[in-house]
């Protein structure tokens, strides 16, 4: 019986030495941590105008697609001003159109007096030249001088007239693209009365807001959660990062579901440890120092969200790694576990 019981023993140190070889190479080979929680894009839907909540179109946890309203903020301010930004553009364009009836004008008179004044010219040269001739008197051909310079002084009039019309057709141009502008911003504000979902997904504390609230511009009114694309942030041991790399398969088990396994991929490092983004890090270069590890987030896309299965931001979950080339009795064991 001695030695059946020191066969015992040595039966145990095997299967205890050959656990904790087990251990080490599986934790070598599939580095794994159960600091993990599961993660989606969550957009904060927000007014991008301010008004009184006249209707909502979903109720608390509903899943929405993209596009679908969720919510209306009353139209008719918007709606009077938009009203208003067409009148003035309106009003504007009229007097674009009688600028210009203004310019033709301005260009006609030019035109009828610049031909009034080179007649008057001729005339005024050909009196000088009989007054010479003593045909006639030099009050007459001072007063046909006098007739071409107030010629030449109402062509210029008219010059000046035009380029007044001129500038006024360009500055009116730049009235009417500030209209225009106008007219488009309205347009725009009233659009957003209307908020439609950016994404699918589901919306949660549709509850807190009420129809005939008061919805502030840019301020979130209710959370709208994802379900297309779902990752875990992992906090991994620094020590445990050594053989991982990005595109690594990871097997990942949400706890609200032991008994299926999500198939993930290794997707990106953070940049630093958890605490070197805290409020107040660590100062480790005073006082008393104690070496303690850190953790580093990586990010583990599940490549298989299931309706069956559906995922919850926040959940607890455990990840384990693949990181390659493990012995073939691990792989097993690993399956086996």
């Amino acid at each position: 019986m001695r030695w059946l019981k020191r066969l015992l023993v040595v039966l145990i140190i095997f299967i205890v030495a050959f656990g904790a070889y087990a251990y080490f190479q599986m934790a070598d080979y599939y580095p794994s941590t159960d600091d993990a929680y599961v993660h989606t894009h969550v957009v904060n839907v927000a007014p991008r105008v301010t008004g009184h909540i006249v209707a909502i179109y979903v109720h608390d946890n509903q899943p929405v697609t993209a596009g679908q309203p969720l919510l209306k903020i009353d139209p008719l301010p918007y709606q009077y001003a938009l009203e208003q930004a067409t009148a003035e553009l309106a009003q504007t364009q009229r007097q674009t159109a009688s600028i210009a009836a203004d310019i033709a004008q301005a260009r006609a008179n030019l035109a009828a007096d610049e031909v009034n004044f080179s007649n008057a010219q001729r005339n005024a040269q050909r009196a000088a030249a009989l007054a010479t001739q003593k045909y006639l008197s030099a009050q007459q051909a001072d007063n046909a001088q006098t007739t071409a310079r107030a010629a030449r002084a109402h062509a210029n009039a008219e010059a000046a007239a035009l380029a007044q019309a001129e500038a006024q057709q360009t500055l009116n141009g730049a009235r009417i693209e500030a209209a225009q502008a106008a007219v488009r911003t309205a347009q725009l504000n009233l659009s957003w009365t209307l908020i439609s979902a950016p994404m699918n997904g589901v919306v949660s504390k549709v509850d807190k807001i009420h129809v005939g609230d008061v919805a502030t511009a840019n301020t979130a009114l209710f959370p709208l959660i994802g379900n297309q694309v779902y990752w875990v942030d992992a906090n991994y041991k620094e020590t445990d990062l050594g053989r991982m790399r990005v595109g690594q398969p990871a097997k990942v088990l949400v706890d609200m579901y032991p008994n299926h396994a999500f198939q993930g991929v290794v997707e990106s490092f953070s940049g630093g440890a958890g605490n070197a983004f805290s409020l107040l890090p660590p100062e480790n270069a005073t006082g008393n120092w104690v070496k303690v590890t850190q953790r580093v987030p990586v990010r583990i896309l599940i490549k298989d969200p299931s309706r069956d299965y559906p995922l919850r931001i926040g959940t607890s979950a455990t990840v384990t790694v693949d990181t390659g080339g493990s012995p073939g009795w691990v792989r097993t064991l690993q399956r086996i576990l």
